[in-house]
């Protein structure tokens, strides 16, 4: 599926030059749009040009520490991940970055391994996120397209006529599959099935939920 591999856009707050150069080349090796932050103030700067989905951020910078970073990232976007990292470690400092919502805490002297996977995790269970948007929108697509059709007699003055089926009258999902092949049809929807077996395997989706969409997909 290529999830942990797929590139974010993260923002790196480091006020050590060393460690930020360093954490900036890993993860543009690894495919990652990098921009650093050299202090706490500018990284507040260039929050307010955008969101990240995926922060880095030391806990103790010049002009602003690492929390006020995560609440004003967490502020713009409720769903932005933010990993703390900290020479200062306690169990103080790390319980006060998890419960203002640091994803990850992190403590310094750390290998490049511990980032990677950190990153990585985070990589996942973002696009775990966005997919599940974006089969509850395709849920609501196919909810509103089954109401439209059903409502469709009442709107023409009559019964539906013999021998006809709703199901000629809409096609799933948000692009008309009378566009595409018939084997191409069965691979979207092969597809759309794997990732909704894998947002409930990574309990993204609840049964109910699951077994709602997977309905919908099939009809």
């Amino acid at each position: 599926m290529g999830w942990p591999d797929a590139p974010l856009s993260i923002l790196v707050a480091e006020d050590d030059e060393t460690l930020s150069a360093a954490l900036a080349e890993f993860l543009r090796g690894k495919g990652h749009r990098v921009d650093l932050a050299p202090h706490g103030g500018e990284a507040l700067v260039l929050l307010e040009k955008q969101a990240y989905p995926l922060i880095i951020t030391d806990l103790v910078m010049p002009e602003a520490d690492g929390l006020t970073v995560l609440r004003a990232a967490r502020q713009r976007d409720p769903a932005t991940l933010v990993v703390i990292m900290t020479g200062y470690a306690s169990l103080d400092s790390a319980v006060g970055a998890i419960r203002e919502g640091a994803y990850d805490y992190l403590c310094k002297p750390f290998k490049l391994q511990e980032i990677e996977i950190a990153v990585t995790n985070a990589t996942r269970l973002i696009h775990l996120r966005r997919e599940n948007q974006r089969l509850l929108h395709k849920l609501d697509d196919l909810t509103a397209k089954l109401r439209e059709v059903q409502e469709l007699p009442q709107l023409l003055g009559g019964e539906a006529r013999p021998g006809t089926h709703s199901r000629t009258l809409w096609s799933p999902g948000p692009v008309p599959l009378k566009d595409y092949s018939p084997e191409e049809q069965h691979q979207q929807y092969l597809g759309d099935l794997e990732r909704l077996r894998d947002l409930y395997r990574e309990n993204m989706l609840t049964k109910e939920e699951y077994q709602k969409i997977k309905e919908r997909l099939l009809i």
